[in-house]
């Protein structure tokens, strides 16, 4: 090795030492240094104040903003190697902000021009990601609102489908299909948004096999083909859906008094039956009413079921005074109401109470009023309520009900009948009572019926007199015979 090279490797070392204790003391001094070494120290002591503070916040913002596009770029490869939707929009911006408030969506970024016109952009909506843009024509890029519709549907499931519904819905979305069950066991919407496409909302509910699904809608399939025409109208000729029977000690006494104070006419007349009484058809007015129980000369051996009624008639006074002279007591005199009916009230002998009334209008009823409506005074009018929704497919049309809750009326309409009820109070209390219900199907509204909470009285099954029937008691003591009618038989 050549002698000039040690002195070198000297100062290779001296220089070392020297830089790392520049680096190691913010005060080191170099002045005790070879004076060779000087140049290269004053360098070393000036670049160990670099980087500066203005460089290091500009190195910094500019590392977000390639990580920002790293987040918008990254996801990209994953999704095409999958299948993503990519809207085309008018206004992707305001697309966006709607998207965000009724769907909960979260903006990934967007590339756009200096007019804020969107080229692309990237949303995520449950961890799925939709890739969206502004029209460009140019590039075959139209929306839904230029075309005049889409034929894609965007499919989204949620937690809760009724509230993220209602949260579109008050974003601005408008519904298509109304949230409901479906057969696949999913509940299930679908809602367009202000931009022309429409968007399937669904909460999972029940895990089914293809073959179950496939049987479901099968039935579903057969259910909704269209039925013969029966023989006989189900509901007989002069009936109405809901017709009240009245079972009485003494039938004729009862009939007496609804010819004599109504006009009624008997139109029918069987007996005796299997409790040793008699059954009996009345129409009063446009309405009929069914009769049961003891005559004269016949051991009876059933308990009465007397009811309520509010009847219309064309003079409420005249008929008051010929119910009191029937037989029947005074609960009210004629009076007129804030409601526009006169009324007044009285209890026949047999139990009856009748609200009579007259409406103050073009005519003595309101417009489809029937003559004879049954009237319920049940404890609570809300459980009954929910009882003949769900068993009979009841509609209520209004309610009057005071500040403390009580339900003092509502009208539920059943079929083309109707029937009206108030909470007990004073002289009204509950009188459990027996009712006809003429219907299509009498064995698919009895197993209805037992289904929403009611008990079985008999099965559905073929009466001589015409009627396929079953009975059931509801929870309140009401006895329901529910009948379709399957042959005339007179």
């Amino acid at each position: 090795m050549p002698k000039r090279s040690l002195p070198n490797r000297k100062l290779i070392d001296q220089l070392d030492q020297a830089v790392t204790q520049l680096l190691a003391a913010p005060v080191v001094t170099v002045e005790t240094a070879d004076p060779e070494l000087m140049p290269l120290l004053r360098v070393a002591a000036e670049l160990r104040q670099l980087p500066r503070e203005d460089f290091k916040a500009r190195l910094k913002s500019d590392l977000q903003r390639k990580s920002s596009m790293a987040t918008l770029a990254e996801p990209v490869t994953a999704i095409r190697q999958a299948a993503a939707p990519y809207l085309t929009l008018k206004d992707a911006a305001r697309a966006i902000e709607f998207y965000k408030k009724a769907f909960g969506a979260i903006e990934k970024g967007r590339v756009a021009d200096p007019r804020g016109k969107i080229g692309h952009a990237e949303i995520t909506i449950g961890g799925s990601t939709i890739m969206l843009s502004d029209e460009f024509p140019d590039y075959d890029a139209i929306s839904p609102v230029t075309l005049g519709g889409s034929p894609v549907k965007m499919h989204l499931y949620v937690d809760d489908v009724d509230a993220f519904a209602a949260q579109a819905v008050a974003a601005g979305a408008k519904i298509v299909r109304p949230v409901e069950e479906q057969f696949y066991g999913e509940r299930s919407g679908q809602l367009a948004d202000p931009f022309g496409y429409t968007w399937i909302v669904a909460t999972h509910k029940e895990m089914l096999t293809l073959d179950e699904i496939q049987k479901r809608f099968a039935d579903m399939e057969k259910a909704a083909e269209p039925k013969k025409k029966p023989a006989v109208d189900p509901v007989p000729k002069g009936y109405s859906t809901l017709t009240t029977y009245l079972v009485a000690q003494d039938v004729d006494g009862l009939i007496d008094f609804l010819t004599k104070t109504f006009g009624a006419e008997e139109t029918f007349r069987s007996g005796p039956g299997s409790e040793g009484g008699v059954h009996c058809e009345v129409k009063v007015g446009d309405s009929m009413l069914m009769v049961g129980g003891g005559a004269v000369g016949m051991k009876w051996r059933g308990t009465p079921m007397p009811s309520a009624f509010h009847i219309y008639v064309p003079d409420c006074d005249a008929t008051y005074a010929r119910a009191l002279e029937a037989g029947a007591t005074s609960i009210s005199k004629p009076a007129d109401q804030d409601y526009g009916e006169r009324t007044a009230t009285v209890k026949d002998a047999a139990g009856n109470f009748w609200y009579i009334a007259t409406y103050k209008g073009d005519s003595y009823k309101w417009e489809g009023a029937p003559t004879l409506q049954p009237y319920l005074h049940p404890l609570r009018a809300e459980p009954v309520l929910k009882f003949v929704k769900r068993a009979f497919g009841a509609e209520e049309l209004g309610r009057y009900t005071a500040p403390d809750g009580v339900i003092h009326h509502t009208t539920v309409k059943i079929g083309n009948a109707y029937m009206e009820m108030g909470e007990a109070n004073g002289p009204y209390q509950p009188m459990p009572t027996m009712f006809y219900l003429y219907v299509e199907d009498c064995d698919a509204l009895y197993k209805r019926a037992l289904g929403a909470g009611a008990t079985s009285i008999s099965e559905p099954q073929d009466q001589p007199y015409g009627d396929r029937s079953g009975g059931v008691t509801d929870p309140f003591g009401n006895k329901w015979y529910i009948a379709t009618h399957v042959k005339d038989v007179m």
